[in-house]
């Protein structure tokens, strides 16, 4: 067989570390979520403390980070924000959304210089709990689309079929919950995963998100690859806190007079864990690593690797802690009631992914 060239031979960056502006970033988001956010992994906030945890949270600044330099922002690369997301991801994943949940959409409408097509210009707003943009994820069928949604009134950023070919999208959805083709799942706090069918949306308000404003752009996978990154780093995030809480629950549980990380099998899964957290991490930065230039192939499979081994690192920590009945009260507990929800939207963003990749998507430029 002739020698080919590996497909994943240019994934791995020079150099995995962090220069010292990555490491302040990660270091100030990382202070922050495991003050305020990772005790929450074991118990519901009071509305006071969650408006104060809101409140610091937009001192981060992540506004400024998003906004391009010409507007007086930072500019922040891809990469740079997953790792920021990831840090957030240390407490409860919706708690994590609600604090994020507009970065997707804001990166995809400032790659095509389209910011002013957002209600509310300030974007400090979308950090601070007064507005969001929700992420909306179209079925592969086109007969409905989901939504990870924070405020009633807020735009919905999804893809929408035109005549037969997607378009991007701001969408002003009903505020009111009692429509025709409308199912939620409740999450703890404000968010809720919402479904809703094509037809029932049909004459909804839109703008379209021009796609001419940088040479071969394209809207449509863009919002693709940025949602499947952001969503990839919350759950990148939730597994390396787990990993953490595992390791050190296994040093400080005793069975037999010694921890139970001394027992073989429980040390070989507490490595494979820590091997899959790493895995993902990784992958998530070498995929983050390449913006604009990412292959749908390579997010494709980063999508699908991560909401996998997310699911099965989830089930493993419930029982590590000895399952159902002893678990209660630990973060896996929290983990184990969110994680599928995040995991089956990232899933669902793969499957997009895999339309996108089709013959007859391609003829169409996407």
């Amino acid at each position: 067989m002739p020698f080919r060239e590996s497909v994943v031979a240019d994934l791995a960056p020079g150099s995995w570390a962090l220069n010292d502006e990555q490491e302040g970033l990660v270091a100030a988001a990382g202070q922050f979520a495991r003050e305020r956010l990772e005790p929450l992994l074991g118990g519901e906030p009071d509305s006071a403390q969650w408006s104060e945890t809101v409140r610091l949270a937009a001192t981060l600044d992540l506004a400024t980070m998003i906004l391009p330099e010409q507007m007086g922002g930072m500019g922040i690369s891809r990469h740079d924000l997953a790792l920021v997301v990831e840090q957030f991801a240390a407490g409860p994943l919706e708690r994590a959304a609600e604090l994020t949940l507009s970065s997707a959409a804001l990166m995809t409408l400032r790659e095509f210089g389209a910011l002013d097509l957002l209600p509310d210009r300030n974007i400090q707003h979308y950090f601070d709990g007064t507005t969001s943009v929700a992420p909306g994820i179209l079925d592969v069928d086109a007969s409905g689309f989901w939504v990870l949604r924070q405020h009633a009134c807020s735009p919905a950023m999804m893809v929408r079929m035109d005549g037969g070919r997607p378009q991007l999208v701001l969408a002003t959805l009903p505020a009111t919950r009692d429509t025709d083709g409308f199912t939620a799942v409740a999450l703890p706090g404000s968010i809720s995963i919402e479904r809703y069918t094509t037809a029932s949306t049909r004459d909804t308000q839109r703008l379209v998100v021009p796609g001419g404003a940088i040479p071969e752009g394209n809207p449509v996978r863009q919002w693709f690859l940025d949602t499947a990154t952001y969503f990839a780093a919350l759950l990148s995030g939730a597994v390396q806190q787990g990993v953490n809480f595992a390791l050190a629950y296994s040093a400080s549980r005793q069975t037999f007079r010694k921890p139970i990380a001394a027992h073989q099998l429980v040390a070989v899964r507490l490595a494979d864990m820590l091997i899959s957290a790493h895995t993902i991490h990784l992958f998530l930065r070498s995929v983050a690593t390449q913006d604009t230039r990412a292959q749908i192939e390579t997010v494709r499979s980063m999508a699908r690797h991560v909401a996998t081994e997310a699911l099965d690192i989830v089930r493993e920590l419930v029982q590590l802690c000895g399952g159902h009945g002893y678990v209660q009260g630990l973060p896996p507990a929290a983990r184990f009631q969110t994680v599928h929800w995040f995991a089956m939207l990232l899933l669902k963003l793969e499957a997009g992914l895999r339309v996108l990749t089709a013959p007859d998507t391609r003829e169409q430029g996407i």
